[in-house]
């Protein structure tokens, strides 16, 4: 009988633990499918790097749960590809990732080209490639790529990724896209003017509506925020210009903005340039040549330029990528002193280092002339890059209207734009937000990966793989043998 007793006692709390194991198996699982859901909904992963490049800042969280509109963001490559082909890639798959969890309006798709090329059809002015980034709201979208993503330099070895942008990108995008007043630019045609097709649609994937005007037939409707004369070859007459004038005095308001390119190719324009000059900007003959070959790119006549102005660089994420412009024709201020006791002045953007000379008209072109740049030239620093503005004040509230005046038309060359070694394409789209006051999205600094680090000291991490690797295998043995011990001894 007491043999059947033990046996019975035996039974009992067998079967208690079994039940035991079977509820905490239930229970982990449980627990695993809740989180895995919550997961799936929530971003709760936790970003043990020191300075959380796998994170989104406050500010970009804040921005985005408070949206309003649907949000498409358009990942041109499958999830592998995109998140696997290196560790910047994947610290911007894990930044993308982010948008959708802690936004309800954002929704993000990975779309491999190959399978689905009605996409490139449906964008045919865009150049859709793997690994780009279509972000959409309604009608409105932006293309983001590597060189939006990124900082990127170039060397003797190749190109290289020096740190992560992702986050900056895709919260300027997505400004872009819900932005509910978009800028709007009118690009002059006619009078022979030169084809910044390649700029344009920069401007467009940065949030701006841009279309054309020829003011032969046309008004200029005081509607756009600025106006773009890119190097025409033909003289405007005077009731064109005063087309111009009336869009820039907006009755009284100011406000707007032109944009001027200059370039070696134009003949003669005494409209014109009397019309800049009474901007205070007065375009030189000839272009600037680099004598220094330390300095120029390529060949002396692609000069590269110093940021002069804080204005137009204090939003830029990179002022150590200089500016370059070909054959650039210099600039200077027409008014000198006297601007700044009046409503008038100019402000030096851009300016060459002192060895650029100017080549003269009767040089150019001309393979017989025997000037020579190092011995004839006059060494200086020439401006290629000013603006001249217009203000009045309405109370405490300044009106201005600018003129912004680039000696190289030449810059906005696609090749310009998308070369990583110079900062045209940045510039420029900097400068078209800053004269149209346009939010170029929230500023975060750009992170660099390295070596990735957990943010903890050398002692921390020897005492955490002590406790791993030795204490907690000694507690479980010595727990586990408290047990069977307890258990034999009944």
């Amino acid at each position: 009988m007491k043999k059947i007793s033990l046996n019975k006692r035996r039974l009992k709390h067998g079967s208690l633990a079994t039940i035991v194991t079977i509820g905490f198996v239930a229970a982990v699982v449980l627990v695993n499918v809740i989180v895995s859901m919550l997961v799936e909904r929530f971003p709760m992963d936790i970003d043990l790097t020191s300075d959380n490049i796998f994170e989104l800042t406050d500010e970009s969280i804040d921005y985005i749960q408070n949206l309003d509109k649907e949000i498409t963001v358009n990942v041109l490559a499958t999830e592998e590809t995109f998140s696997s082909q290196n560790d910047y890639y994947r610290q911007a798959y894990e930044v993308i990732e982010k948008y959708e969890k802690y936004s309800d309006h954002i929704t993000v798709k990975y779309i491999d080209l190959y399978t689905n090329p009605e996409l490139e059809q449906k964008y045919p002015k865009e150049d859709l490639g793997t690994g780009s980034i279509l972000v959409e709201c309604g009608e409105r979208y932006q293309v983001l790529t590597a060189y939006d993503l990124f900082n990127v330099q170039t060397n003797q070895q190749g190109t290289y990724i020096t740190s992560s942008k992702a986050e900056q990108a895709m919260t300027s995008a997505i400004m872009n896209v819900t932005n509910a007043n978009p800028p709007t630019v009118a690009v002059l045609t006619g009078f022979g003017t030169t084809d910044i097709t390649a700029y344009t649609d920069l401007l467009e994937s940065n949030g701006y509506i841009v279309e054309e005007v020829d003011l032969m037939t046309q008004d200029l409707s005081t509607d756009y925020t600025m106006t773009i004369l890119a190097a025409p070859t033909l003289d405007l007459s005077e009731n064109e210009l005063s087309k111009l004038d009336t869009y820039l005095d907006n009755n009284g308001d100011f406000g707007k903005k032109l944009m001027y390119f200059a370039s070696y190719r134009q003949g003669e324009l005494p409209n014109l340039e009397e019309f800049l000059e009474e901007w205070g900007i007065i375009v030189g003959e000839g272009y600037l040549y680099e004598t220094d070959a330390s300095i120029s790119y390529f060949d002396p006549n692609y000069t590269i330029q110093n940021y002069n102005d804080e204005t137009y660089t204090e939003t830029l994420s990179n002022t150590t990528t200089p500016v370059m412009m070909y054959a650039a024709r210099p600039l200077s201020s027409a008014f000198g002193e006297t601007a700044a006791s009046s409503n008038r002045s100019t402000t030096i953007l851009l300016e060459t280092y002192e060895s650029a000379v100017v080549v003269p008209p009767s040089a150019l072109g001309d393979s017989e002339s025997d000037w020579d740049p190092n011995t004839d030239g006059e060494k200086g620093v020439y401006a290629t890059a000013m603006s001249g503005s217009r203000s009045r004040y309405e109370g405490t509230t300044p009106l201005i209207s600018t003129v912004l005046a680039f000696g190289s038309v030449d810059m906005l060359d696609e090749s310009f734009l998308t070369f990583a070694a110079m900062n045209n394409g940045d510039y420029m789209v900097n400068a078209a937000n800053t004269l149209c006051d346009k939010d170029d999205g929230i500023q975060i600094v750009p992170k660099t990966l390295g070596t990735a680090s957990l943010g903890i000291s050398e002692n921390q991490t020897n005492v955490i793989g002590g406790l791993a690797e030795f204490a907690l295998p000694i507690i479980i043995l010595a727990a586990g043998s408290f047990v069977w011990l307890r258990r034999r001894n009944k």
